[in-house]
């Protein structure tokens, strides 16, 4: 960015220029007087006040722009931090906090840009805020390699940094999220993650709700379904509107074979959010559970219409075909779905070649019973509503992560509700020196 003034002005030597910045540092003084005061308009204004007398002032510039980025006022903060980094290009301050406010308006391309900046300029970068930020920027890209090291570095900075228990809930999704290890370490960093959360606030509705749903994972060495529904039933009494939380603690009650507790649990989930493609698929076990496989029929198709890419429905619906009737056709179509949208899962094979087989000898006898049906994996991946966190690992729906950042928006997503993957039309951003900066630093601080 090209200074547009020279970075220092001379020294007044008029009495006109004089007198200008005497009324420049009045206002200063006037607006500081305003904040103590918390009347945060007049501040604004007496800061502008300045600005008229010195449209270079960076001290009100500074002011101005801190208080609309308190207030939320975002992309006005941006625009007030550009005229400062007009005069000032290298102050590294500023480009942490326009990357910051970028971050908050999703704008990520930018941000990343501005703290790379900030990285560059800052005499010291070990700044916990300012990674803390780029902690939350790769999270968003679902880049979790990069986004687990910036918020380590946090906690190695400032071990009781002030949000410090939101890190350590972020950390806890991104070891479930991660596949490059085993899957019982990962759940296990997470659990401890979780722990500490709650070790400090008992009553995090979020982190009740993702540790509930650990321990109802079967594949972990803690499993333990009372456990879980106890660790839910906290996180109701936390939020009892979290229609999730009430799904999870249905599906925790599927599997002790409550079907009565887990149908009262569906149904207050499905009060709050009616579109929940999850909840319908899961309602339609339920009933097939129960043999009622009209009702299991109707809850599948709404599920369909709710959502037409989600493999787990497709699968069910087939086992549903296969039980009613003995519709092999119907079942092998349904199957066929979602083989086309799970083509790597190794059941979904398994069942259309043993129909096929059956089918080509005009004989069901070699198909043998309907296989049971299987509930969404990882339920959250189709929640609907901001800050939808995801339980159980990265969605298929959502967005890659290569090398670096790509120039998607957020790991936290829903489903697309018209196509199977959506597709971002920014520029990919390419691999900057920020990832390396980063090893380097927390190195030192190793």
């Amino acid at each position: 960015m090209a200074a547009t003034v020279p970075p220092q002005q001379p020294q007044p030597t008029s009495t006109a220029q004089k007198l200008a910045l005497v009324n420049e540092q009045t206002w200063l003084t006037m607006g500081n007087l305003a904040e103590m005061m918390t009347d945060y308009d007049k501040a604004i204004n007496c800061y502008e006040s300045a600005l008229r007398h010195n449209p270079y002032s960076v001290a009100a510039l500074s002011q101005i722009a801190s208080l609309c980025r308190g207030r939320e006022q975002f992309g006005r903060a941006v625009d007030f931090f550009k005229r400062i980094l007009d005069i000032q290009e290298s102050n590294g301050e500023t480009w942490a906090a326009l990357g910051h406010c970028y971050l908050m308006m999703d704008n990520l391309q930018e941000a990343y840009q501005a703290y790379q900046q900030a990285l560059y300029h800052l005499s010291n970068p070990k700044d916990p805020k300012l990674w803390y930020g780029i902690g939350i920027l790769y999270d968003r890209y679902g880049s979790l390699e990069h986004a687990e090291e910036a918020f380590s570095a946090v906690m190695k900075m400032d071990g009781k940094f002030e949000k410090a228990n939101e890190i350590y809930f972020r950390l806890g999704i991104i070891y479930k999220q991660q596949q490059k290890f085993d899957l019982s370490l990962q759940y296990e960093s997470a659990k401890n993650a979780y722990e500490h959360v709650l070790s400090e606030n008992p009553d995090h509705a979020k982190v009740l709700q993702q540790l509930g749903w650990l321990y109802h994972q079967q594949n972990t060495s803690f499993c333990n379904q009372s456990l879980a529904i106890q660790y839910l039933t906290r996180s109701l009494k936390a939020d009892s509107n979290d229609a999730q939380s009430w799904y999870l603690l249905g599906r925790c009650y599927m599997a002790e074979q409550n079907y009565n507790k887990a149908y009262e649990a569906y149904q207050q989930a499905v009060y709050r959010d009616a579109r929940n493609p999850t909840f319908w698929c899961s309602i339609g076990v339920l009933y097939y559970q129960i043999n009622q496989y009209r009702d299991a029929l109707d809850a599948y198709s709404r599920a369909i219409r709710l959502n037409p890419y989600i493999s787990e429905v497709w699968y069910d619906l087939g086992t549903l075909y296969e039980s009613c009737n003995n519709q092999i056709q119907d079942a092998l179509d349904a199957y066929q779905r979602a083989a086309e949208l799970d083509p790597s899962n190794p059941h979904i094979k398994q069942r259309l070649e043993l129909l096929r087989k059956s089918q080509s000898v005009q004989s069901t006898q070699g198909a043998g019973s309907a296989p049971v049906p299987q509930d969404v994996s990882n339920p959250s991946q189709y929640q609907n509503g901001p800050g939808a966190q995801p339980l159980n690992g990265p969605s298929s729906y959502g967005q890659s992560a290569p090398s670096g950042p790509p120039s998607s928006m957020s790991a936290y997503h829903t489903a697309a509700s018209n196509s199977q993957s959506r597709v971002d039309d920014r520029a990919p951003i390419p691999q900057l020196p920020i990832v390396r900066l980063m090893r380097l630093i927390i190195a030192r601080i190793s």
